[in-house]
Formats: structure tokens, C-alpha cells, sequence
């Protein structure tokens, strides 16, 4: 097997080394996690509106919102606990307590027989996502499933002309409380050079000012 001429190896190293450098990150930066969104299954939260649908029956249908403690009020069943669950959960829920003997029912009749129930969600107002910095709308908006982070700078109108684009800053907190800030190129996103990244729940977007 015939060794590799020495000066090609050169030039090799030469030409990784260069494009390796077009997409440091800064010392220490920890790595963007992979992609997850279609794993992972946040449920219904504090402060959502959920529609409810009861086939015939007008009285039962309508929207709700979740309380602080992850309950809302429903008709004849009172105070339902649908924190962190899923549409169909709560459904499923609804339909089960409709078809039992109620307290707020005296004459002890079933409240529905076989009802078909349907539950979606309106509004998403326990999870939120903040953008800062260079980009034309900075504040707070509603973080949707599977967002990602060049869906976010959109949510904030986009980048202003002053904006470094491949220094974006993630800023999140695990569920022990640690911070971790990931540094993003999100110029090489748009043009399809990396992956996007996806944005979780309470997410702090800053975009800095660029110095050149």
C-alpha cells in the first residue's frame, strides 16, 4: 500500500483546519442537543385555553381556560386537574365524568349517555419564549411545539441591519435549576450550512449588535 506524499497531508490539514475555523464556537460553548421535537409531548399547561366539544350539546361545548393550578372549571363535574396532559387525555376524562352520577345532579340521573367529546387546544400561554437584542420586535411570545430558533427570530420580526447573525445566544435552565447558553450561527441555518435548533419552553433569545 503506497504512503501518502507528505505535502498532500499538509494541504489536507490546511483545508480542515479552514473550514473548521468558519464555524467555531467560542471556548467552552456546549453543543446544540439534537433534535427531539417529535419525542417529546408537553401536555396541557397553566393558563391555556382549551375548546371542548360535546356532540348536541351547546351547553357543555366552549372554550376554557386553565387555571394557575392546572385545573379548570367544567359544568356539572366542577374543579378537573388536565395539567400536563394531552387533549385526548382530557377527553377522555370529560367523557367518563359526563357519564357518572353527579353531586351537582339531585336527581341522581347520568348527566350523558355515551358522549362524544372532543378536546383541542386554542391557546398555548404556559410556555413562553423571549427574543432580545438586535431583532425588529424584541419581548415575550408563545412557544409552540417544534419551534425553532429561525422560527423564533421570525416571531420577532426578523433581524435588524445591525445584528450578528452568527452569534445568536440560548440561554435555558435544566430541571435542576443550571444554566446553559448555546452560541448559534443562525446566518449558516438559513442557508442550509447547519441544522436548526429547537427551542424549548422559557428559551432567552438574544441576538447581539455586531462590531464590524
Amino acid at each position: 500500500m503506497s504512503k501518502l506524499n507528505p505535502r498532500l497531508l499538509v494541504l489536507l490539514a490546511l483545508a480542515l483546519g479552514a473550514a473548521v475555523s468558519g464555524c467555531r464556537r467560542p471556548i467552552g460553548a456546549p453543543l446544540p442537543p439534537p433534535s427531539q421535537c417529535r419525542a417529546r409531548s408537553l401536555g396541557i399547561g397553566a393558563r391555556d385555553v382549551i375548546t371542548v366539544t360535546v356532540f348536541n350539546e351547546t351547553n357543555l361545548s366552549g372554550d376554557y381556560r386553565v387555571g394557575e393550578d392546572g385545573a379548570l372549571d367544567y359544568p356539572y363535574l366542577g374543579r378537573i386537574s388536565v395539567l400536563g396532559l394531552e387533549p385526548a387525555e382530557v377527553a377522555v376524562q370529560l367523557r367518563n365524568g359526563l357519564g357518572q352520577r353527579s353531586g351537582d345532579n339531585p336527581a341522581g340521573h347520568d348527566v350523558l349517555r355515551d358522549p362524544s367529546v372532543r378536546v383541542e387546544v386554542r391557546e398555548v400561554n404556559s410556555r413562553r419564549l423571549s427574543v432580545f437584542g438586535q431583532v425588529q420586535h424584541p419581548g415575550v411570545f408563545p412557544h409552540q411545539q417544534c419551534l425553532t430558533l429561525t422560527q423564533a427570530i421570525s416571531l420577532a420580526g426578523g433581524f435588524t441591519a445591525l445584528a450578528e447573525k452568527n452569534q445568536v445566544r440560548v440561554t435555558r435552565r435544566d430541571r435542576q435549576g443550571n444554566r446553559r447558553t448555546f452560541v448559534l450561527r443562525v446566518e449558516d441555518i438559513a442557508e442550509g450550512r447547519a441544522p436548526d435548533f429547537d427551542i424549548e419552553p422559557d428559551d432567552v433569545i438574544f441576538v447581539p449588535e455586531s462590531l464590524t
